[in-house]
Order: structure tokens, then sequence, then C-alpha cells
């Protein structure tokens, strides 16, 4: 059972690690709503209540973002409902400190990933791994902490491949 558990946050791993090197928006969060949904049944296994209720609700979060930004709709409001979705999650899933790490993610993510500009998506999100590796740790997820080390990883060369070395050819030609 251990095997499989891990077995499906590395499924969550690679989906993730991809969506960074995409450069729409709406690539880049279907990719995460799968790692999401993988993420939400590995901690769920591994018992661990506040990322699995957390990871359910981004999954459901980021279908409605790709809907927003693809009719160009303000996300505003649902950055807003959701933010306090998560706050209110965490204070209902509270387990001492350990499981404020989640909510903070999710509060990180519900901004970044509802902005349309993929630069400030990547941006923002960088502090969320760090998070999450932290409270991988402690769970005894595995897969988890590699993920958020290859999401960082992932996240830098996409700043790297489209902000930066984009931005210098598009200001070259």
């Amino acid at each position: 059972m251990a095997f499989l558990i891990q077995l499906i946050g590395f499924l969550g791993l690679a989906v993730s690690v991809i969506a960074f090197q995409f450069k729409k928006h709406g690539q880049i969060i279907f990719c995460k709503i799968i790692s999401a949904l993988c993420f939400a049944l590995h901690y769920a296994l591994l018992g661990a209540w506040s990322g699995a209720v957390l990871e359910l609700i981004s999954a459901i979060r980021d279908v409605i973002f790709r809907r927003q930004v693809k009719k160009n709709v303000s996300t505003l409001p649902t950055i807003i409902g959701f933010g306090i979705f998560v706050i209110a999650t965490g204070v209902f899933t509270f387990d001492g400190w350990l499981s404020l790490l989640p909510v903070a993610c999710k509060l990180l993510t519900t901004v970044s990933y509802g902005m349309k500009n993929e630069k400030w998506l990547r941006r923002i999100t960088m502090p969320s791994s760090f998070l999450w590796i932290v409270y991988n740790f402690s769970i005894g997820s595995i897969s988890g902490m590699v993920t958020d080390c290859l999401n960082l990883t992932s996240i830098l060369i996409a700043i790297y491949k489209f902000d930066y070395k984009g931005a210098q050819k598009s200001t070259q030609g």
C-alpha cells in the first residue's frame, strides 16, 4: 500500500513539473488540475487531511480559473472567494502549526493561478513550493518533497526560457 501511495504522488509530480514548461495559462492550469487530484488522493491515503482537502479545493478552483481566463473574465471575485474558503478549510482541518503550511501554499497559488500573466503566475508560485517541501518532509511524503524540488527547478527553467530569454528575443527582434 505504501508503494501505491507514493506512486500516486509521483504521478502528480510528473504532471506538476510538466505544467510549468507550457507557455499558456490554460495548459499550465490543466496540468495543475490533474496534479491536484493526484495529490488529493495521495494525501488522503497518508491521512494528511489538510493537504488532501486543500488539493481537492485547488482542483475545483483551477477549473474555474481556467474558464474565467479563457473567457477574459475577472478572476478577482474568485480569488477572494477561494481565499476565504481556503482559510475556513484551514480552521476546520487545523491540526497544529504544520497544517497551516498547506493553507499558506493554497493562498499563494489561489492568487497566482488566478492571474492571466504567466510571468507572475510562476513567480508567485515559487514560495509555495518551499512551504510544500517543509510540509511534505514533515508528513513523510517523499513524492511530495521531490515534486516541489522539481517544481522549483521547472519554474526557474520556465522563468529563464519564457520571461528572461523570451523577453530578450522580443527586444532584439
